[in-house]
């Protein structure tokens, strides 16, 4: 894993992991896994091979029988996709349904020795992470899709970088949300400028010392009111360097 520190801030002056942890006074609170649990059932109805995952997976182009780390997995949205191509997948989400439903896919899909369930917050830490069975180096690639809405941005990433043999990618809205945009006109002057969240996680590569490449994904969305919209992802993915063996 590269080890450049370019100290706190990067050439604009700007300390990225800072202004996103300033960023919540913006952007929606994230739903917790009782919430998540509740909507496990409207994403059931809509799951299935989506466009979003196809083209999620044709970027990503993982190696022939490649084990993934699937953070926020939700009820298999890209798991079951990777598992039917030959992959070994770690699925882990904070909400106990959607793995339940998950894990009854996987088994009437034949898919069950392919897909390994775990309860797992992302925003928990390193050791709470390794007590889950997720360790240095035990996946070939990590991923995240539409799930980096995190407390830290900056350790997310580190995270799934220590878990990740090879690479890691994630998905990250290029635009606000209609919550983050009612949020926008509640929030006093003197708060962080609105700024989309993909453009803090480039950034914050970036002052970690990655080279991201950034691609993106057009997908339609249904919100909890059942109104359907179409949103860009932004597809970011980075090779993670060999890392030291102590």
């Amino acid at each position: 894993m590269p080890n450049d520190d370019r100290g706190a801030e990067d050439l604009l002056g700007i300390d990225w992991r800072k202004a996103w942890l300033e960023y919540k006074y913006v952007r929606p609170i994230s739903d917790d896994p009782q919430a998540w649990d509740k909507r496990a059932g409207d994403y059931a109805r809509n799951s299935g091979i989506s466009p979003y995952a196809n083209t999620f997976i044709n970027y990503l182009k993982p190696a022939q029988g490649a084990s993934i780390l699937d953070m926020g997995s939700g009820n298999g949205t890209l798991a079951l996709p990777l598992a039917h191509r030959g992959h070994s997948v770690l699925a882990a989400d904070f909400s106990p349904r959607m793995l339940e439903m998950l894990q009854e896919t996987a088994t009437r899909e034949g898919l069950s020795a392919a897909i390994h369930c775990m309860l797992l917050d992302f925003n928990a830490g390193w050791s709470v992470w390794e007590a889950a069975g997720i360790t240095e180096n035990c996946v070939d690639i990590a991923i995240a899709s539409r799930s980096t809405m995190v407390d830290d941005l900056w350790a997310a990433f580190e995270k799934l970088e220590r878990a990740a043999r090879l690479k890691v990618a994630v998905t990250v809205a290029t635009e606000f949300s209609p919550r983050e945009t009612r949020r926008m006109g509640a929030v006093v002057d003197g708060s962080p400028p609105y700024i989309p969240a993909y453009i803090y996680a480039v950034n914050i590569l970036m002052q970690m010392g990655r080279h991201p490449s950034v691609r993106y994904i057009d997908s339609d969305k249904t919100d909890e009111h059942g109104t359907t919209r179409l949103i860009r992802w932004a597809f970011i993915s980075w090779d993670v360097s060999p890392k030291t063996q102590v």
